[in-house]
């Protein structure tokens, strides 16, 4: 645990005790309020909207690791909810 406090420590993180002690409940919380389909096309919007004003337009790597970085992050969320439900289930 305390190299998990360490790495969230790097940065300023608002995570409660008992979300860190089980996070669960807040993971689930997210998808209550941003399903799982809304929370894909944000996500998307968000790197559209970074791509179209971004000051210099990305190009190259820096393009290629975004598109990555998003395609994780869906990764991420799309685990997240199977994770979620299957806790749910397991109830």
């Amino acid at each position: 645990m305390e190299e998990i406090l360490k790495a969230l420590n790097y940065q300023p993180v608002d995570i409660s005790d008992e979300d860190l002690d089980n996070p669960v409940p807040s993971i689930t919380y997210f998808f209550v309020n941003h399903p799982i389909h809304e929370s894909r096309t944000k996500l998307w919007e968000l790197y559209e909207g970074w791509i179209h004003f971004a000051a210099e337009s990305p190009e190259g790597e820096e393009l290629t690791d975004m598109l990555f970085f998003y395609n994780q992050l869906v990764e991420l969320l799309n685990l997240c909810y199977v994770f979620t439900k299957k806790i749910e289930l397991n109830k």
